[in-house]
């Protein structure tokens, strides 16, 4: 159980990071254009909302600070 693994090996990816490589694959290799269209709008969304999180987030702050 334990011992079939290899002192270096590490685990796979999960989480977050995987799903996000993920979504740049199927965007650029998927062979279905609704696939592709479908991951290019969830990257669009993802990058508006880490825009719209850089720009209310030291907004919120600076009205505190």
């Amino acid at each position: 159980m334990s011992g079939d693994q290899k002192p270096g090996a590490h685990a796979p990816l999960h989480g977050p990071l995987r799903s996000f490589l993920k979504l740049l694959v199927e965007l650029d290799s998927s062979r279905f254009a609704t696939h592709r269209i479908k991951s290019a709008l969830l990257l669009l969304g993802l990058l508006a909302g880490f825009g719209v999180l850089g720009y209310a987030l030291p907004a919120w702050l600076s009205r505190y600070f």
